[in-house]
C-alpha cells in the first residue's frame, strides 16, 4: 500500500512538474512574440520614413491636404537649417571638449565652460523641436493632433530607448549593479 501512495505522489509531482514548465514555456513564447512583433512594428516604421522621407511619412501618417503639407515642409525647411547648425556646434564644441581633456595640463574650468555650452546647444535642439512640433500642430485639425501626439510620443519613447540601449551604457550597468 505505501509503494502505491509513493508512486501516485511521484505521478502527481511529475505532472505538477510538467504543468509548472509548459506555463513557463507558454508565458515565454507569449513574452517572446509581443517583443517580437513591437520591434517588428518599429523596424517597419523606421524603414517606411527612411523610405519615403520624414516629411511624406508624416503627410501619410497625418491625413495633411496640399495646403498643410506645404506649410510644414517650409516650416521643416527652417527648423533642419537651424538644427543642422546647431549640430555643427556640437560637434565643433565636442571636438574642442576632447582636445582640452587629453591636452597634458587640462583646465577644469575650462572644461566646464564647454561642458555647460554643450548642454545650451542641446537645449536649443530640444526647444526646436517644440517649436517645430507646436507648428505643426496648429496646422492640424483635431484628429490629427491625436495622431501626432501618439507619433511623437513613440519617437520619443525609442529615443530614450536608444540611449537606455547604448552599449557603453550597457556595460557601466554591467560593471556598476547597484546603479540599475
Amino acid at each position: 500500500m505505501e509503494s502505491t501512495n509513493k508512486k501516485r505522489l511521484l505521478i502527481a509531482a511529475i505532472i505538477l512538474l510538467l504543468v509548472i514548465n509548459i506555463s513557463a514555456l507558454a508565458t515565454f513564447l507569449f513574452t517572446t512574440n509581443l517583443k517580437q512583433k513591437r520591434f517588428e512594428d518599429v523596424r517597419k516604421t523606421r524603414e517606411q520614413i527612411e523610405f519615403n522621407g520624414m516629411h511624406k511619412f508624416l503627410k501619410d501618417e497625418l491625413k495633411l491636404n496640399e495646403e498643410q503639407f506645404q506649410i510644414f515642409r517650409e516650416a521643416g525647411k527652417k527648423y533642419f537649417r537651424q538644427n543642422r547648425e546647431i549640430a555643427q556646434k556640437l560637434d565643433d564644441k565636442r571636438l574642442e571638449f576632447i582636445n582640452e581633456l587629453t591636452s597634458n595640463q587640462p583646465d577644469d574650468i575650462k572644461l566646464d565652460k564647454i561642458s555647460r555650452e554643450i548642454g545650451e546647444l542641446h537645449y536649443e535642439l530640444k526647444k526646436n523641436t517644440i517649436d517645430h512640433y507646436f507648428d505643426l500642430k496648429k496646422i492640424c485639425n483635431p484628429e490629427q493632433q491625436k495622431t501626432m501626439d501618439k507619433l511623437f510620443m513613440q519617437m520619443i519613447q525609442k529615443e530614450g530607448q536608444r540611449h537606455m540601449d547604448r552599449p557603453e551604457r550597457r556595460r557601466n550597468m554591467d560593471r556598476n549593479p547597484e546603479n540599475n
